[in-house]
């Protein structure tokens, strides 16, 4: 790589995101023995989502100025000019599209309550960056049900969506022109077909059905043709699903992602026309594939992107095996990642960074090999020290390795240390190696951080996943429990010195682990958790659009065998929690309903004893987290002081 350096937007790589006339600041670095604040923790990226134009003239993008969110699109070369701003309605952006070179594709999410009930409404918005004009697209299903974008014209003139007509229903295809917003049905809805793939042409070519745990295919094999069924590969157990499907240009023959051959994940060649999968493109021996990074230009495969301890990608490409080769001797301590491209692939968007650095947006011009700092998206953090994350790997007690996270604070010793176990969400899904501002912000008060990824998290397989199947609060509790003891065993951690804390799943693992082992936890703390498995499986059913799926995710929970969930839930066992307790929820929760933690204070409330001490929050209008910066720093702040009083850390050493 011949060069690096700041792009012309300044020194800070930062200017063209502040107001006309304001100066960009860059922060001097922060003391390790300085804690940085909560605030700053909370804040939002002020830059997200950046995509590339097809031409590489432009890069869009979301700005969160501390006061509003807007759509930003500045130009990339030329003649300097002022970065353009779009308000595109009230609701979050959620995604940010190029539509051909002059059309953006913009859509928004928003949890509200109606009535007594939350919903979830979307929309998806079209910006025409020649006149500045913005409509909806879809407008009957926009709301509630804006679907799937499957493809866009590379020209910018229409998309093919996947949306259903009603809630519970399986998605119909619509071509839509996103000039007039006229649209046409080109699919029709089939029963249990949940997923649609279009061609490079934008012929849709393939949905996959799900039923009787197994997964079918339909195919047509050129425009106009009729779709057939495609004869399902035997399984060698129970279940196998596809993550994705690609096709070759001009014959039967593609790619998909299953896990039906070895239970992991892999890219296969696939033909379309038998319905046999075929030599493998890239498997990992421990982890999953989680896409087919297709060639801009070419459309054959590029490369095949996985995570193991950080998100990689295995390029077949030659000359993006040179370009990773380079970005990695360029920040050879980070994660360097290709999240977007020209049409013609000789311009791209660089990702770097990792658990410890927020990261750095990057252009990078191949054919130059000239890379240009974007902007730096938490730039109060950019000169900051961060607390460095390790990847870690320990033994449960019944012999199953548990991969994970430990991040040990800035200015102390490694030994002796107190603890925060961070079980992560889901449950079935895993912590990875990136910033974490919960994490960071734990470490700067003095603390170790593990995040265990226990057996029931995504990513390493499906034999994993299934090891968790009906161990909520059972095994699953065991294996971040042995995590602790496992810290312990090294030194690294006092084991009387140790707090659970979790969102969502996390957030039941943390109220369970209290109350299953009070010896070992001093305190607990949930944000968004479950409390009530029973109530919980009752709430979900209603989130299903089958019955098949709903007795699917009950199994996951309950297991092969009925278990007495009450007798896992926090909530039915108050009486036992002896600790001190933190219980935080956003009111417009969907995922996990307010009322899982205004019971469970309820319950704490009415013992007749003395009981734990409690410490609660609710904050308005807030989902399934904390979106607000402002309600992230109270609940960052609410949890540094309950920490200081039931965990303190100690002081930083000099």
């Amino acid at each position: 790589m011949r060069a690096i350096r700041l792009s012309r937007f300044g020194g800070a790589a930062f200017l063209f995101l502040c107001a006309p006339g304001a100066t960009a600041q860059t922060p001097a670095a922060l003391p390790a023995a300085v804690p940085i604040p909560a605030a700053v923790f909370a804040e939002k990226p002020a830059f997200s989502l950046p995509k590339l134009s097809p031409d590489a003239a432009r890069v869009a993008a979301v700005e969160h100025n501390g006061v509003k969110t807007r759509l930003l699109v500045t130009t990339l070369a030329g003649t300097a000019t002022e970065p353009q701003y779009y308000d595109v309605g009230a609701l979050p952006i959620s995604d940010v599209r190029w539509a051909g070179p002059n059309r953006l594709l913009v859509r928004s999410d928003l949890v509200l309550e109606v009535l007594g009930l939350t919903l979830q409404i979307a929309r998806l918005t079209v910006l025409d960056l020649r006149t500045g004009a913005l409509h909806d697209l879809d407008p009957k299903n926009n709301l509630f049900l804006t679907g799937e974008v499957l493809h866009v014209d590379p020209e910018g003139e229409w998309l093919l969506l996947a949306a259903p007509k009603a809630v519970g229903e399986t998605p119909l295809v619509r071509r839509i022109d996103l000039g007039s917003g006229a649209s046409e049905i080109v699919e029709k809805a089939r029963p249990n077909v949940w997923s649609w793939f279009a061609d490079t042409n934008g012929v849709v070519r393939a949905g996959i059905a799900y039923d009787d745990d197994r997964w079918t295919m339909w195919y047509r094999d050129r425009p106009g043709a009729a779709l057939a069924k495609v004869r399902s590969p035997r399984f060698e157990e129970s279940e196998g699903s596809v993550d994705g499907v690609y096709f070759f240009p001009g014959d039967n023959m593609g790619a998909i992602v299953t896990n039906t051959r070895t239970g992991r994940f892999a890219a296969y060649r696939f033909d379309f026309g038998s319905g046999q999968i075929g030599e493998a493109i890239y498997e990992h021996p421990a982890v999953d594939v989680t896409a087919i990074v297709p060639d801009p230009q070419t459309r054959a495969i590029a490369g095949i992107s996985y995570e193991d301890d950080r998100t990689r990608v295995a390029w077949i490409s030659p000359a993006m095996q040179t370009v990773q080769k380079r970005l990695d001797k360029a920040f050879p301590d980070l994660a360097s990642v290709v999240i977007d491209s020209s049409a013609d692939g000789k311009h791209l968007l660089i990702w770097s960074g990792g658990a410890s650095d927020p990261g750095t947006f990057y252009t990078f011009d191949v054919a130059a090999r000239r890379l240009e700092t974007l902007v730096k998206p938490y730039q109060k953090l950019s000169e900051a020290r961060l607390s460095t994350v390790a990847p870690i790997r320990y033994t449960a007690r019944d012999g199953v390795s548990i991969p994970g996270y430990l991040t040990l604070p800035q200015g102390r010793a490694g030994k002796g240390l107190p603890l925060i176990l961070l079980p992560h969400g889901g449950p079935f899904a895993r912590d990875g190696w990136r910033y974490d501002p919960y994490v960071q912000f734990l470490a700067s008060r003095g603390y170790a951080v593990l995040q265990p990824n226990f057996r029931g998290s995504t990513g390493y397989g499906k034999s994993f996943v299934e090891l968790g199947y009906g161990q909520w609060g059972r095994k699953m509790q065991d294996d971040v429990d042995d995590g602790v003891d496992w810290l312990a065993g090294q030194g690294i951690i006092d084991p009387k010195r140790v707090c659970i804390m979790g969102i969502s799943y996390g957030g039941y693992v943390a109220l369970w682990g209290a109350i299953r082992n009070p010896e070992r936890y001093r305190c607990a703390a949930s944000l968004a958790g479950v409390t009530d498995l029973p109530g919980m499986l009752r709430y979900d059913r209603q989130m299903f659009s089958a019955t098949r799926y709903f007795k699917q995710w009950q199994q996951r929970i309950r297991g092969e065998k009925d278990a007495d969930l009450k007798a896992l839930s926090p909530l039915a066992q108050a009486s036992r929690l002896r600790v001190p307790v933190l219980i935080a929820h956003g009111t417009l929760d969907k995922t996990v309903p307010a009322q899982q933690a205004q019971q469970m204070i309820k319950a704490l409330a009415r013992r007749k004893d003395l009981g734990p001490e409690i410490t609660s929050a609710f904050y308005e209008g807030e989902g399934h987290g904390l979106e607000s910066s402002a309600n992230l720093a109270d609940f960052l702040t609410r949890l540094e002081s309950f920490l200081a009083k039931h965990n303190p850390a100690d002081p930083p050493e000099n």
